[in-house]
């Protein structure tokens, strides 16, 4: 609709009743992708990018990213998904599901009359009960107990192409769990993700494996070095050991072949000099931000020392926490404080490609998962994989409190919003009473993926619950066997966190959207364009009745310069 003398002729306005509505399909569109790929037994997405490059993954939030939407509504609900992989790494799909179904409901109580204030109000409303519920539920455990962290990551991992491509899938699990022990602070529950390195490379996934230091994707520099030095004691150096030319322009002149040699051996006496302190120093392995030239890596060579040059800032920063070393400040003045101590330094071939691998000392800080699939798009899916479950661990031990899965929280949680729903009075009553059917929707999208029929689920979740006579019971979906079980006695298990970050993302997004109204937009136009004077404009129809320059003649008009 135009509104000529008010607003400016390329401003349109949507309108009131057809904003809320666009804004509420487009947001459940979005998590209609999704949602066939919640649990163990959901499918994968493919997307395929402009160059052909395909990517394949479960991964909600991953696969989310790679979609390109223009509708805000649909923009915020990704942000929303890629917020909740971003704070707990887990639960991405959930809450992608949670929202569908929050905006579903909300359009159904608009099309019968309820407020959008109200709406909202009872959204709000609801988290806090959700919230308490879960709060009331959470179940202590213990940070140091191995065997929940088996479980957590075995539901993590269900289902996901690092789990069930291993023929022992629990190797991969006792992987994760060393590679978070041997980093973090059990004691207080300190621990930072960052500390793991993953390094990939093309193979057997049955290869996969731990290396409790750093991995560098380098070769040592010689072949005259030694491939394998025991008891290593590290210099990392942010350094050049070789001739460096000036930023500015210089000149030398040199008048004979004296001269030349003078300035040759000049050169080779100041490597020379870096060289000395180097040994000195008692480092027998020289890891380098920069070059190493021919000459140097000769002399060390000689002195049976090895040099590793251009590998990455991060890396020194990893080899920093695997093996007690700094990065030396001077090489003219090397400090044995700057030194590190690794285990083994040697070099392997992976995958075609020779690695060096720097295993620390008794105590390294940092340790690197070695990653192996048969192609490229498998290694990604396991790199994602293998974030979530480090993610996943990383919650339990800041926040030791387990719920457990299967859909069985969510349906507690549904059952105690509907019994609150009875003492509100109003159209707030409806609402909360839909809250708890959006809820549902997630233990009731498990039961679709694995086959079972979503109308009678929903009956016999509901009539379980019912018959429980106010006891807690965890009725779940159990996937193997397709029934409706109390999963108290599975091993079935989630973190508290990552069901409180669904709880609070989805209705925050919700809300956002059901609070906008009306939508004012200025008119796309593709046919921008400027003259040679300057002057900038546009043309609907592509230019074809362009008069600007008309007045001087055809041949007097300027070009176009389109853009």
């Amino acid at each position: 609709m135009k509104y000529p003398g008010i607003l400016d002729q390329d401003i349109s306005r949507i309108g009131l009743q057809e904003s809320q509505m666009y804004n509420l399909i487009s947001g459940k569109l979005v998590t209609e992708i999704v949602k066939t790929s919640l649990g163990p037994r959901g499918m994968e997405k493919m997307y395929i990018d402009i160059l052909g490059e395909d990517t394949i993954t479960k991964h909600g939030g991953a696969f989310l990213r790679k979609v390109d939407v223009d509708h805000p509504a649909a923009k915020s609900v990704i942000e929303a998904v890629n917020t909740v992989d971003t704070h707990v790494g887990d639960g991405t799909i959930s809450a992608a599901v949670l929202i569908g179904s929050l905006l579903k409901h909300a359009e159904g109580l608009l099309k019968i009359g309820v407020p959008v204030a109200t709406i909202t109000r009872g959204y709000e409303r609801c988290l806090d009960y959700a919230l308490e519920t879960l709060d009331e539920i959470k179940i202590k455990s213990n940070r140091k107990d191995r065997k929940i962290m088996r479980q957590l990551l075995i539901t993590c991992l269900e289902g996901k192409a690092i789990f069930d491509l291993q023929e022992e899938n629990t190797k991969i699990v006792d992987i994760i769990i060393d590679a978070i022990c041997e980093i973090a602070n059990l004691e207080n529950g300190q621990i930072d993700i960052d500390d793991i390195k993953i390094e990939e490379k093309i193979g057997n996934a049955a290869e996969i494996q731990l290396i409790r230091g750093t991995v560098l994707d380098k070769t040592i520099d010689s072949s005259a070095m030694p491939r394998i030095i025991q008891d290593a004691k590290i210099l990392l150096i942010n350094d050049s050991l070789e001739t460096m030319k000036t930023k500015s322009e210089s000149e030398i002149k040199i008048t004979s072949p004296e001269q030349m040699n003078q300035f040759l051996n000049q050169e080779n006496e100041d490597l020379l000099t870096l060289v000395k302190n180097i040994v000195d120093s008692g480092a027998n392995v020289v890891i380098s931000r920069k070059g190493v030239n021919e000459f140097v890596q000769e002399t060390l060579a000689k002195k049976g020392i090895i040099s590793i040059r251009r590998v990455k800032y991060n890396d020194l920063w990893w080899l920093e926490k695997a093996t007690g070393a700094k990065t030396c400040k001077n090489i003219e003045k090397i400090s044995s404080d700057e030194l590190g101590f690794a285990k083994k330094v040697y070099e392997k071939t992976v995958g075609g490609d020779k690695m060096v691998f720097v295993e620390g000392g008794n105590n390294p800080k940092s340790v690197t998962l070695l990653l192996r699939a048969n192609s490229k798009r498998y290694l990604d899916e396991f790199h994602r994989n293998a974030l979530n479950a480090f993610h996943v661990l990383r919650n339990f031990l800041e926040n030791p409190f387990i719920v457990y899965g299967a859909g069985s929280s969510e349906g507690i949680v549904a059952q105690k919003i509907r019994k609150q729903a009875l003492i509100i009075e109003g159209k707030e009553q409806i609402v909360i009473e839909r809250f708890a059917d959006a809820v549902e929707e997630i233990p009731l999208t498990l039961a679709q993926n694995i086959g079972m029929d979503v109308l009678d689920t929903l009956t016999q979740l509901r009539a379980k619950f019912a018959k429980s006579n106010g006891q807690m019971k965890w009725y779940g979906i159990n996937s193997n066997i397709r029934k409706i079980l109390d999963m108290s006695s599975s091993e079935i298990i989630e973190t508290v966190v990552v069901k409180q970050q669904v709880f609070k993302t989805a209705v925050e997004v919700t809300n956002m959207i059901l609070n906008i109204d009306d939508v004012f937009m200025k008119n796309l136009i593709d046919n921008t364009h400027c003259h040679v004077d300057g002057v900038v404009h546009a043309h609907h129809d592509g230019g074809k009745s362009h008069n600007h320059f008309e007045q001087e003649g055809l041949e007097q008009r300027q070009m176009h310069q389109y853009y």
